[in-house]
């Protein structure tokens, strides 16, 4: 069997645009005399009256904040202070950058100086992959082989890196020098062998 609500809520009342126009009327004409405006019902309560209210009820409660922030609105949290003060200089040692004495040396150059040391040491690097190609002997053939590499690949790669400067115009001579030592050795050998593939 349905029971109905013992205690229903009280539908509140609406009012009508002309109930609110009489309403206006009257405040205007309370407020122009200067006397208070009379409100025919209670305002509603607001929820600070409310909470208080439920609290008279209910018993005391847990006080509520008044703000409630939101989960953006709480700051991150800090990183903790390092005690060890040894870390701290070390960190700030690996910001700043000291350059070395080469590196003080090449940037007071010029740049047609600082070109023309490339050349030449590129030449001299050149030389010295074509010297140890063919100076070494038969039975070194292959350590000789090994340090022309290192010289040709590695070298300039860690002097880059060193330096912190492009190597490209070194490169470029060791190259021209590598083909024309090549070129060289080839004919010289080719003079002893009488341009034969079998040595005499």
């Amino acid at each position: 069997m349905d029971q109905q609500n013992q205690n229903p809520t009280p539908e509140k009342h609406v009012p009508t645009e002309a109930e609110i126009a009489r309403l206006e009327a009257e405040a205007a004409a309370a407020l122009s005399r200067g006397e208070p405006i009379s409100r025919p019902q209670e305002l509603p309560e607001t929820p600070a009256a409310e909470a208080s209210r439920a609290d008279g009820q209910n018993g005391p409660q847990a006080p509520r904040p008044d703000f409630v922030p939101y989960v953006d609105d709480v700051p991150n949290p800090q990183p903790a202070p390092s005690n060890d003060a040894e870390a701290d200089i070390d960190d700030d040692d690996d910001d700043t950058y000291i350059p070395s004495e080469m590196e003080k040396r090449i940037d007071a150059m010029t740049p047609e100086q600082w070109k023309r040391w490339q050349i030449l040491g590129g030449v001299g690097v050149g030389i010295a992959i074509v010297l140890c190609l063919f100076a070494f002997g038969q039975e070194l053939a292959t350590y000789g082989l090994i340090v022309a590499a290192l010289l040709a690949i590695i070298m300039p790669r860690y002097l880059e890196r060193a330096w912190r400067r492009k190597l490209n115009t070194a490169r470029m001579a060791m190259i021209v020098t590598m083909v024309i030592g090549l070129a060289v050795m080839f004919v010289v050998t080719g003079m002893r062998n009488g341009f034969s593939l079998r040595g005499q």
